[in-house]
């Protein structure tokens, strides 16, 4: 019985220091700033600095098109920053203005930590009300990667006329279980430990970053991508997403790995992408 029990501690105490461990690296990852800026891509930009509605600073950049007053935020995966998808952003510079910009804690905006979505969309709130404010922009659609995509389902605004998730999570909480997938049955005491330190560290509660909750309010158009052998966010989180809102466009790229969609087959990526926002925002 004395040997059960010591056992049993043993295994209480891994899976709080594990876990533990794992929540604070994952809100805490490691800052990324990749070496491009606009200019490398022969566009023309403007730097940006500006606040989340909790008033955190952050920073961007706006890229002009003088032929139309509709533009694109592009918002950038976990853990990455806005010169990640620069490459997206220089197909869609040809039709509209794009707006990218760090979320909190990554590239060159401040933030102490990342909540991988839940507090982020304040970040995307305050990036549309300063293209409202100092653009007079009131026409936006939103196209979000990973993490990006997941924001995009969650802030609400009524400036927004179209999104494109590529790559989007369903469920904040569906991504901490994935996360421990290796553990097979102790993923789920660890998933619920990383809830709890949610909710005693930061005072957030994982299930309310939720995507497939937020969906189903939406009216405006939504198109859905995914890579169909995503091993980050699997495929099936994008199924969960279609279901909530079955209004929604989905398209599944075959044969894609997560952040990959494009590089398959650009061109038709960039129709498809393209034509979406043209229908919905011109």
């Amino acid at each position: 019985m004395q040997i059960l029990l010591k056992v049993f501690v043993f295994i209480a105490l891994f899976l709080i220091i594990f876990s533990l461990l794992i929540f604070f690296m994952s809100i805490h990852p490691q800052k990324i700033i990749t070496d491009l800026i606009p200019s490398d891509f022969g566009l023309k930009y403007e730097e940006v600095a500006f606040k989340s509605t909790d008033g955190i600073n952050l920073n961007g950049w706006f890229l002009p098109n003088n032929k139309t007053k509709a533009t694109i935020i592009v918002m950038h995966g976990y853990p990455a920053d806005k010169a990640n998808l620069l490459g997206i952003s220089e197909f869609l510079a040809k039709d509209f203005n794009v707006f990218l910009f760090d979320f909190r804690s990554f590239g060159e905006s401040e933030g102490k930590y990342t909540t991988a979505g839940y507090l982020e969309r304040n970040d995307l709130l305050g990036a549309i009300n300063y293209l409202q404010k100092e653009k007079n922009i009131t026409k936006i659609g939103l196209y979000g990667f990973s993490l990006g995509g997941a924001v995009a389902l969650m802030a609400n605004h009524e400036n927004v006329k179209a999104i494109v998730a590529d790559s989007a999570y369903a469920r904040l909480s569906h991504m901490v279980r994935h996360m421990y997938r290796i553990f097979f049955v102790l993923k789920y005491p660890l998933a619920y430990l990383t809830k709890l330190y949610g909710m005693l560290f930061l005072r957030i509660n994982l299930d309310d970053a939720s995507p497939a909750d937020n969906i189903k309010n939406i009216k405006i158009p939504i198109l859905l991508i995914h890579a169909e052998k995503d091993s980050q966010i699997p495929i099936s989180e994008s199924y969960l997403l279609h279901d909530a809102n079955k209004k929604a466009e989905l398209w599944i790229v075959e044969n894609a790995e997560h952040g990959m969609s494009h590089s398959i087959n650009p061109e038709e990526y960039e129709k498809k992408v393209v034509g979406f926002f043209e229908g919905n925002l011109k």
